[in-house]
């Protein structure tokens, strides 16, 4: 696994957080200082929690996958883009504004956007991939874009939410196409 394609997934997962982060602060109103930063920290967390534990069980079923790791990764993250792309269209970003000022409702918020960070990091595992580099790529980037979202989302607005979570789930279909490619180069002879 290399740098770029743990990066493309890292801005996937973060696009998610984006999203959601953005929904939250366009409708719920003001969203009371320290809150921002309470919330990016959370949802890191969660995501490195979650890509450890997704990295454990990858590594635990890789033996299972001896020879089809790579269409492993291919059909997960496809899965995930897929879901992302889908849910943009079917949910109204508005079905996900939840009360952010609420430290009990950004915990539940913050797993909710974690798990397909779980699914990420049994990509992670089953390929043996460096997890530290990966988790550290994911915490920051989802950091990063929740702290962005709060902070912008009133002047960004909800449609903005919905791009972002198309984009998130474009991002994780350019890694499945990655790993795709990988699985068949040795089938095409190159």
């Amino acid at each position: 696994m290399n740098t770029l394609i743990l990066f493309i997934i890292a801005m996937g997962l973060s696009m998610d957080c984006f999203s959601v982060s953005i929904s939250n602060s366009s409708v719920s109103g003001e969203v009371k200082p320290g809150i921002p930063l309470k919330t990016a920290l959370l949802f890191s967390l969660s995501h490195i929690m979650l890509v450890w534990l997704g990295y454990w069980v990858g590594g635990l079923i890789t033996g299972l996958l001896q020879g089809y790791q790579l269409w492993v990764a291919f059909f997960i993250l496809t899965s995930i883009g897929a879901k992302m792309i889908l849910e943009a269209y079917r949910k109204r970003p508005e079905a996900k504004v939840f009360d952010i000022n609420n430290i009990t409702v950004v915990l539940g918020l913050s797993l909710a956007t974690g798990m397909d960070a779980l699914l990420a990091g049994v990509v992670v595992g089953i390929l043996a991939g460096p997890v530290w580099l990966a988790t550290g790529l994911i915490a920051l980037t989802v950091f990063i874009f929740t702290l962005s979202g709060l902070a912008g989302g009133a002047s960004l607005g909800i449609s903005f939410a919905r791009r972002t979570a198309i984009f998130g789930g474009a991002f994780m279909l350019v890694a499945a196409i990655w790993f795709l490619m990988m699985a068949i180069r040795p089938v095409m002879g190159a």
